[in-house]
């Protein structure tokens, strides 16, 4: 997985559209021609290139062209105070544009496909949830090509339900008035003027991402797999809009009302999203959009936190996934690819303030959303009595909690499988979450590595208890006592209610001949009363997480027996074990070559 860093590294006359194109197809290592270069730069404006050949993307500059090390020249200083007086530049070109595939990239584009295939069908026909917050409407660039990205998943089978934020532009609006926006305890305070600027700001969202998602194919593009005019004019091309998009008073609130002697007026508390409509809508094929807006039974609008909104819907709709685009203002943390549930929950608790506060978040976590709070995953009739949210998303946030983890932990507390944390300012970020291997944003999951951890000395009699039938069948290696005493802490365990169900060793190895880190996987095993449920999956999943977070690159396992298992979940045939490179030569001359073992490899993010 190319790095963010290699993208910013690229030259400064290289638009982030062509850092994508370059990323995409070349990982990063791809010379974008020259003249490309020279049209973007008279385009954008900028002075002619020194005389100096083309650095490759991800390549840093000279140490002496680098501004951060020399002070700038009195002319250069002119020309940036010049370029800081002009008109900011799009950070990502309105209209893509990558060209035809030269003959050397087509490999790639297939490999591409092929590594996307099975996350393509896994996707057809689920429902996601995407929350664009504010800040991200605000950048128009961004929205503009990550709207691309949402007509692209909508083509793929994907349902999706946007939620669209306003803060932002709400503040800007009550600001233009002359007025500071108010907020008490994290809470806005909306009176009749804010209410109408978030009226007014949810309307311009929402016209806006309607009509980037209206906009269809170029003719040019199409025509060749599609339809064409004959030559006597008949059968014209002609398109409607590319998506059907669908908005409503789908979003059921009350007032927040009169809190600690604060009357917040017109600030609304979601009480649920109403699932059954909404799910009308996706089977018709229609994009839903909600907004920070919501509807009360007495017939007002009020204004809602946009986290709120999305986490209902997500629990409500039982959708499959939650997507919230982050920004650096709304999501400060540097987090890993993935984080289970209970790990997120335990950075939260770590982040908040010591005292009454950190017990309150524990309280919230641990509820998350209340049988009695009128959500319904399965589409039944709602209750009378409407207790709202138990999850008080604003206070935490007022407390510099991140909003879009702890949205993503309540809807995982909640039943939700699983929730992303996206970059919004990385171009094709959203893709490249759903439709790669591991992804670039972080995951938080609640049930796939639910009961799997780190094997204890309370666990050797059961993984011994497992292990035994398939020893005494010849399909694993039998281990003394002492060698898995000596192996226990390579072990995880899958445990239910005290009660062992599988077991895996994976043992670093060092480095082969490649210059690989290695990893071995050996002792997989799962109680046969539970296979066939899918927790041989979730522990070799859970095994490769863990395997990419220690650094290794490939994951290697000797077996006789158990190689369609394997083969089927990307390990590929490496020949006989004792004769192939791929392992280190300590490892090869432990290895009984009377056993005849195969050998399988799995390079991990990709790969042969």
């Amino acid at each position: 997985m190319a790095s963010r860093a290699a993208l910013a590294s690229c030259p400064a006359a290289v638009s982030p559209s062509q850092q994508r194109y370059a990323w995409l197809v070349g990982r990063g290592a791809l010379r974008l021609d020259c003249r490309r270069l020279q049209q973007e730069r008279r385009r954008r404006g900028a002075p002619p290139p020194t005389a100096q050949a083309p650095l490759p993307c991800g390549q840093p500059a000279p140490a002496a062209q680098d501004s951060r090390q020399a002070a700038p020249a009195p002319a250069a200083a002119a020309a940036a105070a010049a370029a800081a007086a002009a008109p900011t530049l799009p950070r990502v070109l309105r209209e893509r544009d990558y060209g035809v595939l030269d003959k050397s990239q087509f490999s790639l584009f297939v490999q591409f496909f092929r590594q996307a295939s099975p996350y393509i069908e896994g996707h057809r026909g689920r429902t996601f949830v995407l929350a664009i917050p504010g800040e991200v409407v605000d950048q128009k660039d961004v929205l503009h090509s990550l709207l691309e990205d949402v007509a692209l998943l909508h083509g793929l089978g994907v349902k999706l339900v946007i939620v669209i934020g306003a803060r932002t532009q709400i503040n800007e609006a009550i600001r233009r008035s002359g007025v500071e926006p108010r907020y008490e305890h994290g809470y806005r305070v909306t009176d009749a003027a804010a209410m109408n600027a978030a009226i007014q700001a949810a309307g311009r969202a929402r016209m806006e991402v309607e009509s980037r998602l209206s906009k269809g194919p170029a003719v040019t593009v199409v025509r060749r797999h599609t339809r064409g005019g004959g030559g006597d004019g008949s059968n014209p091309l002609h398109y409607g809009p590319a998506l059907q998009t669908v908005s409503g008073n789908y979003v059921a609130a009350k007032r927040k009302g009169v809190v600690a002697g604060v009357d917040y007026q017109l600030t609304g508390v979601v009480r649920f999203v109403q699932a059954d409509a909404v799910r009308r809508q996706l089977a018709a094929g229609c994009v839903v959009l909600l907004s920070n807006l919501g509807y009360s039974a007495a017939g007002e609008v009020l204004n809602c936190d946009i986290y709120t909104v999305a986490a209902r819907a997500a629990i409500d709709l039982a959708a499959d996934k939650l997507i919230v685009l982050t920004t650096p203002e709304t999501q400060p943390l540097n987090l890993p690819l993935w984080l289970p549930l209970s790990d997120a929950e335990g950075l939260l608790r770590r982040m908040a303030p010591e005292g009454d506060h950190a017990e309150a978040l524990g309280d919230d976590l641990q509820r998350g959303y209340s049988s009695g709070s009128e959500s319904s995953n399965g589409g039944g009739q709602r209750g009378t009595a409407a207790t709202g949210l138990d999850m008080d998303f604003d206070r935490w946030y007022d407390l510099g909690l991140a909003a879009p983890l702890l949205a993503a932990c309540a809807v995982c507390r909640s039943g939700v499988k699983r929730a992303h944390l996206v970059d919004a300012g990385m171009d094709g970020g959203l893709l490249l979450e759903l439709y790669s291997r591991d992804g670039v944003g972080s995951m938080i999951s609640t049930d796939f590595y639910e009961g799997i951890r780190r094997a204890g000395g309370q666990n050797l009699a059961g993984i011994q208890e497992l292990l035994r039938p398939l020893e005494e069948r010849g399909v694993l290696v039998k281990r003394s006592e002492e060698q898995l005493l000596s192996e226990l802490p390579y072990f995880t365990v899958l445990e239910r209610e005290s009660k062992l169900l599988g077991c895996a060793l994976m043992k670093p190895l060092g480095r082969n001949a490649e210059g690989d880190e290695v990893a071995e996987l050996a002792a997989f095993c799962v109680a046969p009363s539970y296979r066939g449920g899918g927790k041989g999956d979730s522990m070799l999943e859970y095994l490769e997480a863990d395997a990419a977070a220690q650094g290794i690159q490939r994951l290697v396992l000797l077996t006789t027996r158990t190689a369609d298992w394997f083969e089927q979940r990307g390990f590929r045939p490496a020949g006989v074990a004792h004769l192939s490179p791929l392992l280190p030569d300590e490892r090869r001359q432990r290895i009984d070559p009377a056993r005849n073992s195969q050998l399988f490899s799995k390079r991990l993010g990709g790969g042969a």
